[in-house]
């Protein structure tokens, strides 16, 4: 009697099993259509951002939201390759799991890249809470820094599962280059050099000696920093040479950082610890004095 009730009983188990995988697909389908089609509405940049301290940070909030579910994913990926003896749905699953994590960390990098597009009109509306869009400032280069080592760490557990699993390449046809896409907003950086009286009537400091946006500044230059202000690579710039007997860094650069090798004529500004000195911030402004 026990051994005919325990067919029934397997046989249900299973169902139950197979139902469960079933919904657990249909859902995680479901959310891979949803990130696709958001992300189709960034690429062509049909997403309409609301330039706002509240806007910036809800977006950061789901940036983050999509770094915790990325880290699940794979932890979730890398326990199915043990199962792929025992489970013909394995393979089914780990490529779904692949396509869930390449389409958030594209949405990630989409988010990324729009909020450092309005990161300047932010800075322009907000100019009286400049300490608050610092801090977003900062928190967009973390995201985008930490979008950079998942992908990598994503790209080797994938090459782990190549060997085994047919249609993975196809899964992940559209390569993300994470790395490559958002080394710019990780690299740029921006210098202004100028006479006291200069960098008061371009609006790039006040007597306070705040900064486009950052410490009192309530009025901002209308023009944007990228015209402003030079642009430089952080890892290609060691030094930059002034017209300048003297030199005096206005923004706030550890001093163990950088050193300054002055002369009649022209003044070199070296950065000695280049991860140090741009700590603070991506903007370097100088007070310089012409040699008479």
């Amino acid at each position: 009697m026990k051994s005919i009730l325990k067919v029934p009983t397997l046989i249900l188990a299973l169902l139950m099993f197979s139902c469960g995988t079933k919904k657990e697909n249909e859902a995680l389908q479901a959310e891979i259509d949803k990130v696709k089609k958001e992300n189709e509405a960034y690429r062509a940049q049909t997403k309409e951002l609301t330039v706002s301290i509240e806007g910036y940070q809800n977006l950061l909030k789901e940036i983050d939201k999509n770094l915790l579910s990325i880290d699940s994913s794979v932890l979730i990926t890398g326990s199915l390759k043990n199962e792929m003896k025992s489970d013909a749905n394995a393979g089914e699953k780990i490529l779904m799991r692949i396509k869930n994590i390449a389409g958030l960390m594209e949405n990630s990098k989409l988010k990324i890249q729009a909020l450092d597009r309005t990161l300047n009109d932010l800075r322009k509306k907000y100019g009286d809470k400049s300490e608050e869009v610092l801090a977003l400032n900062r928190e967009l280069k973390s995201a985008a820094q930490l979008l950079v080592e998942k992908e990598k760490e994503f790209n080797a557990m994938k090459a782990g599962f190549e060997s085994d699993i047919e249609g993975l390449e196809s899964a992940y046809n559209a390569q993300l280059k994470i790395a490559e896409e958002l080394k710019e907003i990780l690299d740029r950086a921006f210098y202004f050099a100028g006479a006291p009286g200069e960098l008061s009537t371009k609006g790039i400091i006040e007597k306070e000696g705040g900064f486009i946006g950052i410490g009192r500044v309530k009025i901002l230059n209308a023009n944007s920093p990228e015209k402003l202000f030079n642009k430089i690579s952080k890892q290609a710039t060691d030094s930059l040479v002034f017209d300048s007997k003297t030199l005096k860094l206005i923004t706030e650069h550890p001093e163990a950082s950088f050193s300054i090798k002055e002369s009649k004529t022209s003044s070199v500004l070296y950065i000695k610890d280049k991860k140090l000195f741009w700590k603070q911030g991506n903007y370097l402004v100088i007070q310089t004095a012409k040699a008479k």
